[in-house]
């Protein structure tokens, strides 16, 4: 039983989390040029299943274009995450309790990716609410090109490291993000010091 299916549920996710495979990155060997991620494109309800450590999954369903932006719905949690075209996350609309605003996004990712390149984001957060922000920038380099393999199955995939910082915090927190341009999607997220993690376990393509 696919997790798309009417019957997923909380129990199931317990089960496949309990059955949880190990998740291996793999740097390519040979000295070829690997191929250049470009932005990616989805087709309605494609859906992403992930694991967020432990026994908790997060399930998302790609419901298209929403203001220029790809809207990914997440059912269980009742709100729907906005990234720009080049999945940087710029809005999470939830429909209960406060929005979370990304001016003008996060910054985890820009296309297209190559070996070696760099970037950096100053961007702000903020709630719907409230005027108030938080200044942050963002860092990234993309450091090699490899296979990544999960639950999920096996991905060619690109290795970013990233680093936050805001205002008296110069290192709020450190990413090693695993990018699979098969996917277009992170497939792997591990943030050093807290170890959470977000793992693809399984990517259920629309028919």
């Amino acid at each position: 039983m696919r997790p798309g299916s009417l019957l997923y549920s909380p129990l199931l996710a317990f089960a496949l989390a309990a059955c949880e495979t190990p998740v291996i990155y793999e740097p390519a060997s040979d000295a070829g040029t690997p191929p250049v991620a470009e932005r990616p494109t989805f087709s309605l309800d494609d859906e992403f299943w992930f694991n967020l450590g432990g026994t908790e999954i997060l399930g998302e369903a790609y419901k298209g274009m929403r203001d220029g932006q790809h809207a990914f719905r997440r059912p269980l949690q009742n709100e729907t995450l906005l990234f720009t075209p080049e999945m940087s996350l710029a809005y999470i609309d939830r429909a209960f309790g406060e929005d979370d605003i990304f001016e003008p996004d996060n910054g985890e990712l820009d296309f297209p990716l190559t070996i070696g390149k760099t970037w950096s984001r100053t961007y702000r957060v903020r709630t719907e609410e409230t005027l108030f922000t938080t200044r942050r920038r963002r860092d990234c380099e993309v450091l090699d090109f490899g296979r990544f393999q999960s639950e999920a199955g096996e991905f060619p995939a690109y290795r970013i490291a990233c680093s936050a910082s805001q205002l008296g915090e110069p290192g709020l927190s450190q990413d090693e993000i695993i990018y699979a341009p098969s996917v277009g999607r992170i497939v792997h997220r591990r943030t050093l010091g807290s170890g959470s993690t977000l793992t693809l376990i399984e990517h259920v393509r629309a028919r």
